[in-house]
């Protein structure tokens, strides 16, 4: 393409093309096509302006999105999670992209008994979170008490309390 010719170091727009170019992929249907170049684009940003940029948690998200329509769970799980970790981090941290994404790993992937304990993973990043907002004073309206009851379905499914996955599930939806 003229864009890699021209500048072939320029890493960001290199990746937001990527980005733009899986979307439209995500959006036709075409998921392996769409998650090769949003996993490019992840990988740019990476690269070029690390893990902690907006850019890279918003490739991390959008990656996930094209894994879960390809049906590939546990490797969309893994991109949510480092989208979550990302956003929960920011100076403009806000309780909305935080809410859709556990809508993402709550709500659009299978939760059976044996993908419940890798919920787990999201202690960390909850906390972070739920830090950062209050740090932030976001943590008093409505958009963060849906994201809390969120957080906290989230943490029930992984919890090693007794019950059966079933109770547990169920405890969730309280």
């Amino acid at each position: 393409a003229a864009f890699q010719k021209d500048d072939p170091e320029d890493h960001v727009t290199i990746a937001k093309l990527r980005d733009s170019v899986g979307m439209c992929y995500d959006g036709m249907e075409r998921y392996e096509d769409a998650i090769f170049h949003l996993a490019e684009a992840r990988s740019l940003y990476e690269r070029s302006i690390g893990t902690e940029s907006p850019l890279y948690g918003t490739a991390c998200e959008r990656l996930a999105r094209a894994l879960v329509h390809a049906g590939r769970h546990q490797e969309a799980f893994e991109a949510a999670v480092e989208a979550f970790m990302v956003i929960a981090l920011q100076d403009a941290v806000h309780p909305t992209p935080l809410f859709e994404l556990l809508g993402l790993m709550l709500e659009e992937m299978p939760l059976e008994s044996e993908n419940l304990a890798r919920l787990a993973k999201l202690q960390v990043p909850i906390a972070a979170a739920v830090r950062n907002l209050h740090f932030r004073e976001m943590d008093q309206d409505g958009n963060a008490g849906v994201l809390y009851e969120r957080m906290s379905r989230a943490l029930v499914l992984c919890s090693p309390a007794k019950g059966d996955p079933a109770d547990r599930k169920a405890a969730a939806h309280r």
